[in-house]
């Protein structure tokens, strides 16, 4: 027990007490709003039966700095892609992010979230942030990447109905290696993918029928509006 106990108490002065930091949240929010203008921080907590009761349990933060708001506004590559992992540690959750893609191609962060869950209720509530942040409703016609988690699917059709909504197709891969593996696959589905006619996708598909039929069948599953260019609309 000594020794578990020296370890808690390294760890803790390495990282710092995670109990104590949650305590923090409200300065830490306040600090950034300070020091960072137009920053949005949307903050929520448990439901508290007891009124009196001195403290409130977090449940989710939602947080997009000022500058990079703007930044993406002036932009106007309206793309954004969506994922979320999980967190280590004594308090697990998951972090929700949405980064755009710059005027150099290179990566660039817009918002993320803290919540207690990957789910449809999650994803609707960090949706609602961004577009509120970007200023767009449903008529909004934005490309969204994901991978197929199933909470975001149903809650993109909800928050941005009009937008188009494409499934990264390395996720996509990772999901077909669970059940076939190999080169040939992924030439296969990468061809597939990118193929830029509907006849064209017909042919890819057919030789994938050929090499493989159960391959085949799972991957017709897929609306092939959401992976493969030929499918993808004009603007």
């Amino acid at each position: 027990m000594k020794a578990f106990r020296a370890k808690t108490k390294a760890a803790n002065q390495l990282r710092g007490d995670y109990k104590e930091q949650y305590t923090r949240l409200r300065d830490y929010i306040l600090e950034l709003q300070a020091n960072n203008t137009n920053t949005t921080v949307k903050f929520v907590v448990e439901d508290e039966t007891n009124p009196d009761a001195p403290t409130r349990i977090f449940k989710r933060v939602y947080v997009c700095l000022g500058a990079l708001k703007d930044g993406f506004k002036a932009c106007k590559r309206e793309l954004l892609g969506l994922d979320g992992a999980f967190m280590k540690g004594p308090y697990p959750g998951q972090l929700l992010t949405a980064v755009g893609i710059d005027p150099n191609n290179g990566i660039y962060p817009l918002a993320y979230a803290i919540v207690e869950a990957e789910n449809k209720l999650s994803w609707t509530w960090f949706l609602q942030c961004v577009a509120d942040d970007l200023e767009k409703d449903e008529r909004c016609n934005f490309t969204f990447i994901s991978d197929r988690q199933k909470g975001l699917i149903p809650a993109l059709a909800k928050v941005f109905p009009s937008a188009e909504h494409r499934f990264c197709l390395r996720h996509l891969h990772q999901n077909m290696k669970l059940r076939w593996r190999g080169k040939a696959f992924k030439d296969l589905l990468w061809g597939c993918a990118t193929t830029t006619t509907v006849q064209e996708f017909r042919s890819k598909m057919e030789e994938l029928r050929t090499f493989n039929t159960e391959a085949h069948k799972w991957l017709s599953s897929i609306p092939p509006q959401h992976w493969s260019r030929s499918h993808f609309i004009g603007n």
